[in-house]
């Protein structure tokens, strides 16, 4: 199978994608619902084909070491790849998303959401106080960082550690990891790795150790010791990185719709579906890349075994066929059957969790701001498959 980055209908790698990838998406979807790019490659951008593909078993996600290699390059990020649940198919799979799945069940829900409320509320606190608040580095970063590990039982000084190796882990979810990359990228999984082995072995004088025997139960001996250390890894660290882009996209859409923010002051009842809103109009992950296992006929275009083909997401949230105005943000959007965290048995593993997360965090700036206004530029982090904000400048007034 030969593979390489988009270089015709769908490229995005250019700086003009990353920066706004919806007037692309909107040609996409005029010109096929299902595009052939290049030899090997196709891409999808209807939502009906998209959401098809995304539940279908003659597409799949367990990729061979040769494609692993060619985006990873030779070393941690490569095997860390082919061992994590995102890229395994059958039964194990199923087994592993079991096991992760009673991880993230440690603590109670009621237990999550209080401790989403406590942290959110103590970083109002000073936010309030100073009336001023970066919503990416200040709320989007630290929330889903700290819930991760508390859920997990990492320990506070441990977690800038965390989130800085799982920032830099998650650039390997990209299509192709530059060069220049792969070395952080490495050092970075081979912390993580390091940190729960660590942990691993000292069960009991390490806080971390509790969700470990869970887990390792909850897998009865399935698997080997690497593959359960990347699975945790895995978990922790996808635990809180696309929560971070899915709470920047959020602040970011409410500052740049003044009149939403308002009628969620007015409607407080609607911190649901706002969540499900910005899930659609501006998905943390904006495209996901499958591998065709048999022959297909969709969209007009036959599917071969071995191409690829990459499911636009962010292009099947904003299809008129599907959604009214879909360039506009509406808090109130219903029906909004949206692909946001993906479909199917890929479903994103904590689209739960990130849920609850992001209406945790709106319920409380609700309730106590008065105002959310912009204090600056909002500036774009440029990146492959995820979308997400660098800085999100606020000005907040308590009620």
């Amino acid at each position: 199978m030969v593979v390489a980055a988009p270089t015709g209908v769908f490229q995005p790698l250019d700086p003009a994608f990353q920066a706004d990838p919806y007037p692309c998406y909107r040609r996409l979807r005029d010109a096929a619902p299902i595009l052939k790019d290049g030899v090997t490659q196709f891409v999808a951008s209807r939502h009906e084909i998209v959401a098809h593909l995304l539940r279908s078993e003659g597409v799949r996600s367990d990729w061979p070491e040769p494609f692993q290699s060619l985006r990873m390059g030779d070393g941690p990020a490569k095997d860390f790849l082919l061992r994590v649940v995102l890229h395994r198919e059958g039964p194990q799979h199923l087994l592993l998303r079991q096991v992760l799945g009673a991880g993230m069940r440690i603590m109670s829900p009621a237990a999550t959401a209080r401790r989403i409320a406590e942290h959110t509320d103590r970083i109002l606190d000073e936010a309030l106080a100073s009336g001023e608040l970066d919503l990416v580095s200040g709320l989007a970063v630290p929330i889903p960082v700290a819930i991760s590990c508390d859920l997990l039982g990492v320990p506070e000084a441990d977690q800038p550690l965390i989130r800085d190796w799982g920032m830099e882990t998650i650039k390997a979810f990209t299509m192709i990891l530059p060069e220049q990359d792969r070395p952080g990228v490495s050092a970075a999984i081979d912390h993580l790795r390091a940190y729960i082995r660590q942990a691993w072995d000292d069960p009991l004088g390490h806080p971390l150790g509790t969700a470990l025997a869970t887990l390792d139960t909850a897998a009865g001996g399935a698997f080997d010791r690497d593959e359960t250390v990347d699975n945790i890894v895995f978990l922790l660290v996808s635990g809180f990185t696309t929560t971070v882009h899915l709470l920047a996209n959020m602040f970011g859409a409410f500052l740049e719709h003044p009149d939403q923010w308002r009628r969620l002051k007015a409607e407080p009842s609607l911190v649901g579906a706002a969540v499900e809103e910005v899930a659609r109009y501006d998905a943390p992950i904006q495209y996901i890349s499958r591998q065709v296992a048999e022959r297909m006929e969709i969209g007009g275009e036959t599917l071969r075994p071995n191409r690829v083909v990459h499911l636009l997401l962010g292009a099947a949230n904003r299809d008129e066929r599907v959604f009214a105005d879909p360039d506009r943000f509406d808090i109130g959007r219903q029906p909004n059957p949206h692909l946001g965290f993906g479909a199917g048995r890929h479903i994103c593993l904590g689209a739960g969790l990130g849920r609850a997360e992001a209406r945790g965090v709106l319920d409380r700036l609700v309730a106590r701001c008065a105002t959310l206004e912009p204090d600056g530029p909002l500036v774009r982090k440029p990146m492959q498959v995820f979308r997400s904000y660098e800085r999100l400048p606020a000005r907040v007034r308590p009620c």
